[in-house]
């Protein structure tokens, strides 16, 4: 409760993102689906030179893996909707934004874990960006509808108020863009 106030109060924000970072972290570490495609992605692409590490250049695709093992066992819907294929340029975003992340050694399952944490954080973040420019999107377009639809003679003024009172703009546009979203 304190984090929240304290996160409104102005000068918490770095509480609740904080708080918000430790929410994430544990659904993840309860989360079977993301220890086994992280083991699974690991194993696949481990070298044994001195102990069991990804090496530096086997690092994107290793993480690509491991984002297609969790997209794979979501319904398609909502995988293409919470995640996408990462990049070159996403790894090295990640990377810069936390510097405990080193890519210039083998990568050990530790630090592949932190990797792979952070990227699925940054995916699933940019691709919720995504999805709220989408249902502003839906809502701009519904109303438009509307708008021209109640235009039209005789007939709009009378379907766009049945139009909203059973199509609520506030409902239809979200749920529009959803669509959308799922669409593009």
């Amino acid at each position: 409760m304190a984090t929240r106030g304290a996160g409104r109060a102005g000068g918490g924000s770095n509480n609740s993102t904080a708080a918000w970072v430790e929410r994430v972290d544990r659904l993840v570490d309860g989360s079977g689906r993301y220890s086994s495609a992280l083991k699974s992605a690991f194993i696949h692409f481990q070298t044994l030179c001195p102990g069991p590490a990804i090496p530096q250049t086997l690092l994107l695709p290793a993480l690509q893996y491991f984002l297609q093992k969790i997209v794979d066992e979501l319904d398609s819907k909502a995988g293409k909707l919470c995640l996408r294929p990462i990049s070159e340029e996403d790894l090295e975003r990640v990377a810069q934004s936390d510097p405990s992340l080193d890519m210039q050694q083998p990568i050990d399952y530790e630090q592949f874990d932190k990797f792979a944490r952070k990227m699925l954080k940054y995916v699933a973040l940019d691709r919720g960006k995504r999805l709220g420019l989408f249902m502003l999107g839906g809502i701009v377009v519904v109303h438009m509808a509307k708008s021209t639809l109640g235009k039209i003679p005789f007939i709009g003024p009378p379907i766009g108020a049945v139009m909203s009172f059973l199509l609520p703009t506030a409902i239809a546009g979200p749920a529009v863009g959803v669509a959308g979203a799922m669409y593009m």
